[in-house]
């Protein structure tokens, strides 16, 4: 349930932030085009409105050079100049080039009549501008050709405004991010807590509730025990009775086991780490095994190799990891035990070549009282998972990708050499 949550929780974090993402994007598209047509726009605007004065100027004005010159004086314009439509020169803000002939390239910019004609340029200086071409009216009735350049500056300016809210908007976009990923570690760190703290009252209070169990069970099941074994003792081998009793003598002793096993696994552990060489804990371990099982070993363990850990925990560990890969195999087979550093952690390997974990047992082997076997009581790789945790390591159970058979993976600190 806390995995689903953790879950949808990033995955509506993520379109939430892709959906602000975009957004924020495409308003700032929007606006930097808007701001460059404003721009554009407005030069546009300006250019029309000192146009339609210096045709008027033209019509209406006895000194028309002197009222245009007047127009035209505004520091937006970098220059304008009025021509016949042979190309002469007969206006110019520069009064030294009046009278000049415009080459046939600079009268085929001009537009035809009723429209405009408009380019971006460079001044000689290196000055951005932009050139607009008109048609004037005269007073006579004669067509004059008006040529406005205008300084760029101000557009310039708008449009450099506008493409400074990329950078705002990236760093604000970069923060929410930031902040986002901030938000889902530290809701991770919590639910992996509470997890934690959950976990630990469950085992607390099954501690409880199992001491008090084992206390009144262990008591009738001592006598039960006691009273079975005396009664077969007392029996003839040949009474029709005794196997039954021999019966509730083994069933006693699986309870009892039962009970020992969950005494072990529900019990508040205390960790006595220290660094420790892992391979004669590996080696008592197999030697435990090596009188009574036919297979074989193979060992891969470096004599220098040091763990961080609890040795007598460790070593039930690894017991039972053995114990379950020869349960597996049966009466032959090959168990290898190899240890490799993997950073600053060392990885314990168990492996065998039995028939492996079924796929739908797979989720389910480390849970308490799970178990495959007839015997056994579903304790076991529980209450491994319980220490190597414990001991700040992590331990995990897999099927061989090659072969048959299947690996126990435990991962502990290592210890200086």
């Amino acid at each position: 349930m806390r995995g689903k949550i953790l879950k949808y929780m990033r995955a509506g974090l993520f379109v939430l932030l892709s959906i602000l993402t975009v957004v924020a994007v495409y308003i700032t598209i929007h606006n930097t085009l808007s701001a460059k047509d404003l721009a554009l726009q407005s030069l546009k605007s300006t250019a029309s409105s000192l146009s339609v004065s210096a045709e008027n100027a033209f019509r209406l004005s006895a000194k028309a050079k002197d009222d245009v010159r007047g127009i035209f004086s505004d520091r937006v314009v970098a220059y304008a100049l009025v021509a016949s439509p042979d190309g002469m020169v007969i206006f110019h803000t520069n009064p030294g080039l009046e009278g000049e002939q415009l080459s046939a390239d600079e009268i085929s910019r001009w537009p035809v009549s009723g429209t405009v004609s408009s380019r971006r340029l460079l001044l000689g200086t290196g000055t951005p501008a932009y050139e607009f071409n008109f048609i004037l009216r005269a007073s006579e009735g004669q067509q004059r050709l008006l040529r406005l350049v205008l300084h760029t500056e101000p557009a310039d300016l708008i449009i450099a405004r506008a493409d400074r809210m990329w950078w705002i908007v990236s760093s604000v976009l970069l923060l929410l991010w930031f902040v986002g990923i901030a938000l889902e570690r530290v809701f991770t760190r919590y639910l992996k807590i509470q997890g934690k703290l959950e976990k630990q009252e469950r085992f607390t209070l099954i501690g409880q509730m199992t001491a008090v169990l084992a206390h009144e069970i262990r008591n009738a099941l001592g006598g039960v025990k006691g009273f079975s074994q005396w009664l077969a003792e007392k029996m003839d081998d040949k009474d029709e009775r005794k196997p039954a009793v021999v019966a509730v003598i083994k069933g006693t002793v699986r309870i009892e086991t039962l009970v020992n096993d969950l005494l072990l696994f529900s019990r508040e552990e205390v960790y006595n780490i220290s660094s420790v060489i892992l391979q004669p804990i590996a080696q008592e371990v197999l030697h435990s095994f090596s009188l009574s099982w036919k297979g074989k070993f193979e060992v891969d363990i470096d004599s220098n190799c040091r763990i961080l850990a609890d040795s007598v925990k460790l070593y039930r560990v690894l017991l039972n990891g053995v114990k379950n890969s020869i349960e597996a195999m049966g009466d032959g087979g090959l168990l290898k035990m190899s240890a490799a550093l993997n950073r600053r952690k060392v990885i314990i390997t168990i492996s065998d070549s039995g028939k492996g974990v079924a796929e739908n047992d797979m989720q389910l082997i480390f849970t308490p009282f799970f178990t495959t076997k007839i015997n056994g009581t579903g304790l076991g790789l529980a209450y491994s998972r319980k220490v190597i945790e414990g001991m700040g390591g992590t331990i995990e159970l897999c099927n061989k990708p090659d072969s048959l058979g299947a690996e126990l993976n435990i991962s502990l600190p290592g210890g200086k050499k």
